[in-house]
């Protein structure tokens, strides 16, 4: 293969000295011709690990069009200046331009399968940002949901061949957790709230009850005390019918036995006071507690409007972000030389020209 032409600037792979129209007048060198340069792209060995194994297959698949296009060209006008021959040539030419695009696409397939790898490993990389970025979790959920949720995000391992901006997709993780650790801390409070207002119920119907047990005891006495008395005065008149006699001396027991009833009624109504007091003492205490309650409530949904705004703000951030990087690409795709070729982005991506890009080596 060391008299293989290979003239810088032409690109071609062809014998020096190779008269091309003479093919097309001696067929039987076509194939022979076609075989040289398959053995030659066959031995060369792809490497698609680096910038300049990639290059070097681009540049062999594109010898071999090349090739294909002078020998083609050739053809056209040997078929120009010999019409006779037009069915025999357009036949080699046809099996050149066959046999050639098959071998520049044999030639091309290692770049096109790492292409392809490539181009579907960057489609996981973005899976794997939107899974650390797309919670699902609204606030309204249980603390213990929220907390599987962020523990299965925090369990997301990169992959080692990541080829996205590693440290950003950890931003987005952090972020991603400091939103959820404000929602469970919200949501434990608001957990924590609920079961004290239950207990402040609970306690409130105990209370009730107490009272309604003190109100049932409170009559009881009262009817007791008016029975006392209605015995009291049934005693006094049949003493009197018995014994006037006895009547200065009944006087003085019934003065005596009013002083003690005052007395009673005076103790009575003044535990009746005290009962009341104590009530009323409980119910503040109540409403004090449900007030604070509230409060804390209020306080819990000020700190999630909070940490709302405070994600908005991140993600319009992030929009303004990624809109000022797609414009600063669009302009520098659109600085280069028209029309747009793949080589030609990727010479520019290699050179650095397209701002807010790496190429790895």
């Amino acid at each position: 293969m060391n008299d293989m032409t290979q003239t810088p600037g032409t690109g071609l792979m062809l014998p020096a000295g190779t008269d091309l129209q003479a093919l097309f007048r001696d067929t039987s060198k076509v194939d022979p011709l076609i075989e040289r340069i398959e053995a030659e792209v066959r031995a060369h060995v792809p490497d698609t690990s680096t910038a300049k194994g990639r290059d070097a297959i681009k540049s062999l698949a594109y010898k071999v069009s090349r090739s294909k296009t002078a020998l083609d060209d050739a053809g056209k006008t040997l078929n120009e200046e010999a019409r006779a021959q037009i069915n025999l040539v357009d036949g080699a030419r046809k099996r050149i331009r066959d046999r050639l695009d098959a071998l520049r696409d044999e030639a091309r397939k290692p770049l096109t399968e790492w292409e392809e790898a490539e181009a579907a490993r960057q489609t996981r990389d973005k899976a794997i940002e939107a899974e650390l970025r797309d919670h699902g979790m609204t606030g309204q959920e249980t603390s213990a949901l929220i907390l599987a949720t962020a523990m299965r995000i925090k369990a997301i391992a990169l992959p080692d061949d990541f080829g996205r901006d590693r440290d950003a997709a950890e931003a987005i993780r952090t972020g991603t957790m400091t939103a959820l650790r404000v929602m469970y801390e919200a949501t434990q409070q608001r957990e924590r709230d609920a079961a004290e207002l239950e207990k402040l119920r609970r306690e409130a119907a105990e209370r009730a009850a107490a009272d309604e047990a003190v109100r049932i005891e409170r009559e009881r006495v009262e009817a007791e005390r008016l029975a006392a008395e209605r015995a009291e005065q049934e005693r006094k008149d049949a003493e009197a019918r018995a014994a006037r006699e006895a009547e200065e001396r009944a006087a003085r027991e019934k003065a005596e036995a009013d002083r003690i009833e005052t007395a009673r009624k005076e103790a009575a109504e003044k535990a009746a006071a005290e009962a009341e007091a104590r009530h009323q003492r409980e119910l503040a205490e109540a409403k004090r507690r449900e007030e604070e309650a509230a409060q804390r409530e209020r306080d819990r949904i000020a700190a999630e409007q909070r940490a709302e705004a405070e994600a908005q703000r991140k993600r319009e951030e992030s929009a303004r972000i990624r809109n000022r990087v797609r414009r600063e690409i669009a302009a520098a795709l659109a600085a280069l030389p028209q029309p747009l070729t793949p080589d030609a982005v990727a010479e520019a991506l290699v050179a650095g020209s397209i701002p807010n890009t790496t190429v790895r080596f």
